[in-house]
């Protein structure tokens, strides 16, 4: 949490009145208790547990979830109740459970948790409404004149340049809520922007029906199995017949025919007459994957944020009413309020993306396994690279393991070639593509088929040098350099936002002639049109892929053979299947090795084995050429052989060594400030008032320290971190972790259960 609150001193409590009623409210805020309110008897009616209703705290109104309801209030002063959101917004009794188990788990209040587990459009109990976009006014409706423009407005009103640079590289109209995000500044500069004639704003109503939802699909009929299907299936539906909770780990390398398996066993609990929830890692994964689910089920629904309003609220209407027998969507849809669940599925249950990085910072797959408990239905995690955490706990029984370790058809797994750059100074490379990668995409590019090239980094260079003081254009905000993105001509700061025009001359000691080094997609493509003019060349990373809808043409162009190289970050590494393309490129398989995390070997082995898998996924077979500066390192070799356990056996000593995760559980407790001083005293009173208690209960603590990057935005950052070796005590750490860490602003203390990241 971000906040704790004490407990208020007690109070007598308001006598009971037989014509009195008091509902205990879980309001949307970080506070720990339910807070009572009186019912008004014209509200009686519609008030009952799990009904949204409008309250005040501390004099502003705000939302929350009725847990329970009393014939005695706590407090003798008690509030009236101020409103009763529609029932659409209503949370069923058991995702109130539920959302306690999460809450509790993952150190957040019981409101935060119920108000995350409800889309917008939902909670709010306001219904569909028009929403803004902005877009390019006439005059600077050509990109070009935009970027101009954005460029002469930097000096004296660099928020207003970043927002039209961002219109002009969006290709599109733009929800105002993305782009304010994406530019990281308010509404008033945007205000500016419009007033000077740059740019539209109007109200429009939020565009749904997106092709993949609307288009019919015409119904496929089932492949024939392999026998390893047929053994994971089967396994499946003995457990759905049982009608008890139980998990499996479907470990399959890449094309082994998983999909298959997700759907026969959705059809096998579908004739047992219940319901099922997939889960994908990203929203650009959805068009496939409901492409084909729709394919073989007639009631699907789609739920993630991408979504327009009007479409997230038919969606999830059509949930509620038992409409629909299986959701899909990315890591909120587990919240789904689908009757008769009885299968969950997770595809590529290894990815980040399931853990989210807001209150409740929960972890999709714990909490599909909790749904599934208090369920009775059966969960099924799937992967070619599945988290650690996963194999251990199918080792030591917890989970049941399946094994596709085939590709069907008699598909081999791509040919994998190892490209080792270590023998080259890194400022000295003539070309980010080395000899051997250019002459395969030449020779794809004669056969007229697709080739994928994968790089994690976004923009064009990584670090603006100056040749005499050495020193690196560095945001001022955040502790990390400026990207250089040419295209918008700007260096960016991936953290914070903030932009500011290249020079050649160094911005500290004047010295001219600045060299921008390192790469990312944006130079990969540049360079890839420079050697292949005639090649029909698309990228797709968060630059790309703004305005809305873009995912969906991006892949779909692709997927017609509109394009022949397809540039891009991690959004194109799993889940995509397109049978025309023989080769993928790695450019380079280390941006992730290097990170001070504990999974940065792990992550690599992942993301390398992944995209290697988008390869030869037909009978023309494929290759995968992997360019890396670490030839011999494990998270390389076994992903380039395929070979998930061979990594295991290198990995988990490591892990066992160091007592982190999967022999442990870890709360890491950031703290930050925007003064220094004030951070490091922070973060030390925190450690001295844990040690007790950790040392009573054999928990490690580390730290404090800074974090790696340790200024963002502005606030010094310093963590701690603490290593729970049982995971049964869990939920007594944190929670004796948040007692110890109450703060006051502007300190802020986040308590994070099982970090996605460490930076």
């Amino acid at each position: 949490m971000n906040f704790l609150f004490p407990d208020p001193p007690p109070a007598p409590a308001r006598a009971a009145d037989p014509a009195e009623r008091f509902a205990r409210v879980a309001v949307a805020l970080p506070v720990d208790r339910a807070l009572h309110y009186r019912i008004p008897p014209a509200l009686a009616a519609d008030v009952r547990v799990g009904a949204r209703v409008r309250v005040r705290v501390a004099g502003r109104q705000v939302g929350g979830t009725v847990i329970a309801i009393d014939a005695v209030a706590e407090v003798a002063r008690v509030l009236d109740l101020e409103a009763v959101l529609p029932a659409d917004a209503r949370v069923e009794p058991e995702l109130i459970g539920l959302c306690r188990w999460v809450a509790d788990r993952y150190g957040a209040s019981l409101g935060e948790t119920l108000e995350s587990a409800l889309p917008p459009v939902v909670r709010s109990g306001r219904g569909v409404r028009q929403i803004a976009v902005v877009r390019l006014a006439p005059p600077f409706a050509d990109p070009a004149r935009a970027r101009l423009e954005a460029t002469a407005l930097l000096a004296r009103h660099e928020k207003q340049a970043r927002l039209l640079r961002l219109l002009a590289e969006a290709d599109g109209a733009v929800k105002e809520i993305d782009l304010l995000r994406r530019a990281q500044v308010g509404p008033s500069p945007l205000q500016s922007l419009v007033k000077r004639g740059c740019a539209t704003r109007e109200r429009v109503e939020d565009p749904g029906d997106p092709a993949f939802l609307a288009a019919p699909v015409a119904r496929a009929e089932p492949p024939r199995p392999t026998p390893e299907q047929v053994a994971a299936v089967r396994a499946i539906e003995l457990a759905l017949d049982a009608r008890s909770h139980r998990g499996f780990l479907l470990l399959g390398v890449t094309g082994s025919g998983k999909t298959e398996v997700y759907l026969r066993a959705l059809a096998a609990a579908l004739a047992r007459g219940r319901r099922g929830i997939v889960l994908v890692p990203e929203i650009a994964l959805t068009p496939q994957t409901v492409a084909r689910f729709r394919a073989r089920f007639e009631r699907v629904a789609l739920l993630h944020s991408a979504l327009a309003e009007k479409d997230r609220l038919r969606e999830w209407r059509r949930i509620a009413a038992g409409d629909v027998d299986v959701v899909i969507g990315a890591r909120s849809a587990i919240f789904a309020p689908i009757p008769d669940l009885g299968l969950i599925l997770i595809d590529e249950e290894h990815e980040p993306s399931f853990k989210q990085q807001n209150p409740p910072r929960y972890h999709a797959r714990e909490v599909a396994l909790e749904r599934a408990r208090r369920a009775g239905a059966v969960v099924v995690l799937g992967s070619a690279t599945p988290a650690l955490e996963s194999w251990v706990a199918a080792r030591d029984g917890r989970l049941t393991l399946l094994r596709l370790p085939h590709r069907v058809g008699g598909g081999e797994l791509p040919a994998t070639t190892i490209l080792d750059l270590s023998h080259l100074p890194f400022t000295k490379h003539p070309s980010l593509l080395t000899d051997r990668l250019r002459a395969a995409i030449g020779e794809v590019l004669r056969r007229r088929e697709q080739a994928i090239l994968f790089l994690n980094r976004r923009g064009f260079a990584r670090i603006a040098l100056c040749p005499g003081c050495k020193e690196a254009a560095q945001c001022p905000q955040c502790d990390v350099a400026l990207v250089l993105h040419q295209r918008a001509e700007r260096l960016i700061c991936h953290l914070c936002g903030r932009e500011q025009a290249p020079s050649a001359q160094c911005g500290k000691c004047g010295q001219p002639g600045v060299r921008f080094l390192g790469f990312g997609t944006e130079r990969v493509e540049s360079e890839l049109r420079r050697e292949y003019p005639r090649a029909r060349i698309a990228r797709m990373d968060s630059d790309t892929t703004a305005a809305q809808g873009a995912h969906e043409r991006i892949l779909g162009a692709f997927a017609r053979g509109e394009h022949d190289l397809l540039v891009g970050t991690q959004m194109i590494a799993k889940g995509l299947d397109f049978p025309r393309v023989t080769l993928v490129g790695i450019v380079s398989a280390d941006t992730s090795l290097s990170l001070p995390d504990w999974r940065a070997s792990e992550r690599t082995f992942q993301l390398v084995a992944q995209v290697a898998g988008r390869a030869g996924r037909a009978a023309r077979g494929g290759r995968v050429l992997v360019q890396t500066l670490h030839p011999h390192h494990p998270a390389i070799t076994c992903a380039v052989r395929h070979d998930y356990e061979a990594f295991v056996a290198s990995e988990l000593p490591l892990r066992q060594e160091t007592a982190y995760p999967p022999f442990s559980e870890v709360v890491r407790i950031l703290v930050s400030h925007p003064d220094l001083a004030r951070t490091r005293a922070a973060a030390t009173k925190a450690r001295d008032k844990l040690a007790p208690m950790a040392g009573e209960h054999g928990v490690a603590l580390l730290g404090p320290a800074p974090c790696p990057i340790e200024r963002v935005r502005g606030r010094w950052r310093w963590q701690l971190l603490l290593k729970c070796p049982q995971s049964t005590e869990l939920t007594r750490v944190v929670a004796w972790a948040r007692e110890r860490v109450a703060q006051g602003a502007p300190v802020r203390i986040t308590l994070d259960v099982d970090p996605g990241s460490m930076l």
